[in-house]
């Protein structure tokens, strides 16, 4: 049995918290496929981020992460691949036709299996197919599948090489040498529990904002603002030092 006491788990929890759910680009890829797609589609993105922030808090845990964190060389190419990624999805975002948003998000909850982009394809033609190919969808008539976005989220949250570099000093403040492989796994599992409802809360209010983006023009605004937003940050993320 894991010996640890709530003061403990409680300080910790909310350090990750504060962490997760601060705005950045995972989130704001969890915001556009809740607007797109709807919360159960985001399911798969929320997926995805999880296990890149499991993977590098193993990393972290594993002592790989003080690799990653004195090589220079090795934390440059996950930081420019990283960085090159998240400008293709804002550029991908600025080329975009504006669609009016509130004809696909609902329709990505429909029960009947619609999605957002197929919804938009029946109205808008090809536009629809250049707004399910604004973050590297697939445009088949089903639209982007849990797989793509699962890819997607995966890949936002992996080419950020500062997560491994934070779980790096992190868990040394929350871990001893002595400690078993259990508690460990607990602090790991709390991780993947809140970075999995931290994506699902950023979807969740994606959605909700879909109601609000019903004009091409809005729908315009919101791919700049996004796209911008991305280009940004992959900017800040390959021109940063540590």
């Amino acid at each position: 049995m894991v010996s640890i006491s709530w003061n403990f788990l409680i300080v910790y929890t909310l350090t990750v918290l504060v962490a997760t759910i601060t705005p950045g680009p995972s989130m704001l890829l969890a915001l556009t496929h809740g607007v797109r797609y709807g919360v159960r589609r985001a399911l798969a993105s929320a997926l995805g981020n999880t296990v890149a922030s499991v993977l590098q808090a193993l990393v972290a845990v594993a002592g790989l992460g003080v690799v990653l964190a004195a090589s220079e060389d090795l934390f440059r190419v996950v930081r420019y691949a990283g960085a090159a990624y998240l400008v293709y999805v804002g550029v991908c975002m600025l080329r975009a036709p504006a669609v009016p948003l509130n004809v696909a998000a609902p329709a990505a909850t429909d029960t009947t299996g619609t999605t957002g982009t197929d919804g938009a394809e029946g109205h808008a033609g090809e536009g629809a197919r250049g707004v399910s190919g604004a973050l590297g969808a697939s445009e088949t008539p089903g639209g982007p599948g849990a797989r793509k976005l699962f890819t997607q989220a995966f890949f936002v949250a992996a080419g950020n090489p500062k997560a491994i570099v934070f779980f790096t000093a992190l868990f040394p403040q929350f871990l001893a040498p002595g400690d078993t492989l259990a508690r460990s796994a607990l602090l790991v599992g709390d991780l993947a529990v809140i970075a999995f409802l931290g994506m699902m809360l950023y979807a969740v209010a994606g959605a909700r904002i879909a109601a609000l983006l019903a004009t091409t023009r809005a729908a315009r605004w919101y791919n700049r603002t996004v796209g911008v937003a991305f280009i940004g940050s992959g900017a800040g993320l390959a021109l940063s030092d540590r």
